[in-house]
């Protein structure tokens, strides 16, 4: 598990080019309920291109929200995601949003 953390939160870290995570509106809050969401879904059967497309539909605040919970979905549909659980992919992607998030 210590190693799929890993890799999550570096997977995700990279997305956000070494700066504090761009959030728009969003919370960390708001990515790992997110996170949750989509490991829920991913659990019962939902296909990614599925998940993908129901962002579509999303209303947005800015459009680096969009870009945001598309990696999520990306990252939990990948290898990186096939460890965790509804609980867990929501704790990991909030802790690392919110790590990204304190001033270096």
């Amino acid at each position: 598990m210590r190693f799929t953390f890993g890799v999550l939160l570096c997977a995700f870290t990279l997305t956000a080019a070494a700066a504090d995570y761009p959030l728009g509106t969003m919370t960390c809050d708001d990515i790992g309920a997110f996170a949750s969401e989509v490991m829920a879904a991913k659990k019962s059967g939902r296909s990614k291109e599925d998940a993908l497309a129901a962002l579509d539909t999303r209303t947005y605040g800015d459009p680096v929200e969009k870009r945001n919970l598309t990696d999520v979905v990306e990252i939990l549909y990948g290898n990186l995601g096939r460890n965790l659980g509804v609980q867990s992919a929501g704790a990991v992607l909030k802790t690392d949003c919110e790590t990204g998030r304190k001033p270096k």
